[in-house]
């Protein structure tokens, strides 16, 4: 209780109040999200196809997922931005569950996607521009008139 003084001036009810009160936002936060916890699985089988365990994969999933990671030149393509991976080689005619899967969950986080490619692009842009891309007085930009 070194770091907590005026807590140890209390009495052990009171500490006991006070570590109530303490679990309280820990609880709201678990409350809160529960649902992501109890999708993990899910959310695991979109972002990482190849490293899920089968086991934990849902029955409708399992064949195609088994198949997935069956393949190696598959993996060696992994390497691809997640969207243009599942775009470019999981077709709806070989894995329909998992595409499916993958669009259910890709759509959740859309615009954080977009967004995320949006200012990657930007900053390669950037460093391939370097400082072509500065507005100045001797230099004038888009900020200039």
């Amino acid at each position: 209780m070194v770091h907590f003084s005026t807590l140890e001036e209390q009495k052990l009810f009171r500490t006991l109040e006070y570590a109530g009160e303490c679990a309280k936002p820990i609880e709201a936060f678990n409350e809160r999200f529960k649902d992501m916890q109890s999708k993990q699985v899910k959310l695991d089988i979109f972002a990482t196809p190849f490293n899920v365990e089968l086991a934990d994969v849902p029955d409708n999933l399992q064949h195609e997922i088994l198949q997935l990671q069956s393949d190696d030149e598959l993996k060696a393509t992994y390497n691809l931005p997640l969207l243009e991976f599942y775009n470019r080689y999981i077709s709806n005619d070989e894995c329909p569950t998992l595409r499916r899967h993958a669009l259910k969950y890709a759509s959740v986080f859309g615009t954080t996607y977009c967004h995320e490619q949006f200012f990657s692009k930007v900053t390669v842009t950037k460093s391939l521009l370097g400082s072509t891309l500065a507005c100045g007085p001797e230099r004038p930009g888009l900020g200039s008139r």
